[in-house]
């Protein structure tokens, strides 16, 4: 995916999806703010979260200091059941509610399990996702709005 093909999915989604999202902070566009987060070594990284009848589907696009760029979807239905994920880094992943802004993934990669959170800041402008040897902070695209349907 090129710098052009992911503005290019950035602006279909602001487009059309102009609604305001309910009461569902994840909700949106996310995108890495690399100035803040100096342990995660890629160039940028989108989270586009997109609402289903069952929760979020959870769209993660990455491009690479090489320029390499790759994307996953994370099924995220809050009921702590692994769920297949697709793409780049194909694992089972679970997803529980801890409040309104925090989640709890469990990811199982071969066996491997590892446990980590992402939170909305109360003001809905920051996420954070914290893993074991990381901590990641995404800004909020603004006028970027999803509607739950």
């Amino acid at each position: 995916m090129s710098w052009k093909s992911l503005g290019v999915l950035v602006a279909i989604l602001a487009f059309s999806s102009g609604l305001a999202a309910q009461n569902e902070p994840f909700l949106g566009v996310w995108q890495i703010n690399v100035e803040k987060t100096s342990n995660y070594p890629q160039q940028t990284q989108y989270i586009i979260n997109l609402p289903t009848a069952d929760g979020i589907t959870s769209i993660r696009a990455t491009i690479g200091k090489d320029g390499k760029s790759s994307a996953e979807v994370h099924p995220e239905a809050f009921d702590g059941k692994p769920y297949q994920t697709t793409g780049g880094d194909p694992r089972l992943i679970s997803y529980k509610r801890i409040d309104a802004h925090t989640v709890e993934r469990t990811h199982n990669r071969n066996g491997k399990i590892s446990v980590d959170t992402e939170q909305v800041s109360k003001d809905g402008k920051t996420l954070t996702v914290k893993q074991e040897n990381a901590v990641r902070i995404y800004d909020k695209l603004d006028n970027v709005q999803l509607v739950k349907h």
